[in-house]
């Protein structure tokens, strides 16, 4: 698990989570991302690979893109008292890793060829990214997050996330 921080969004402080987030007073985050959680994603590159070769992996969104941990990252994150990664991040370039500035689109998608579950689709300016959440609810979150990082880089605040989530 990862400490959490606490996201006032008051009115008077003039922020763009004031804006985004007008019905919610706090918001706990998994510092030092976004959101956390696991996602079904295929083969590194094969996107359309049978269903039997696509593997549940811990994924991770902060402001710079939603990125496939690796298994030894995995082994560093559970064995840390705090929760955090032990020393930088290494991404594979072979796992799944979306760019915030390479979205084009974000949505749920019932695609027949995806394995069962609840379809993201990404569009990106190099094409789509299919991955499968668990529930329709947990596809929830991830759409609001990464809409979320999305709408923040396009209005050019993206500095003002990265300061609330790295510290």
């Amino acid at each position: 698990m990862f400490s959490s921080a606490l996201l006032c969004c008051t009115e008077s402080c003039g922020c763009l989570y004031s804006l985004l987030m007008k019905e919610a007073t706090f918001w706990q985050l998994p510092l030092p991302y976004l959101k956390v959680g696991y996602l079904t994603a295929p083969p590194a590159g094969n996107p359309i690979a049978p269903h039997s070769d696509w593997r549940r992996s811990e994924f991770v969104l902060n402001h710079e893109g939603l990125k496939q941990v690796n298994k030894v990252d995995q082994k560093q994150l559970s064995g840390s008292p705090s929760g955090r990664l032990q020393g930088a991040t290494r991404i594979d370039r072979s796992l799944v890793k979306v760019d915030v500035p390479d979205i084009v689109s974000v949505s749920a998608c019932a695609d027949l060829t995806l394995p069962p579950g609840a379809g993201l689709c990404i569009d990106t300016i190099h094409g789509p990214v299919f991955l499968v959440a668990d529930t329709w609810v947990s596809l929830d979150g991830w759409l609001d997050a990464i809409c979320l990082v999305y709408t923040i880089f396009a209005r050019g605040k993206s500095d003002v996330l990265a300061g609330v989530i790295t510290g």
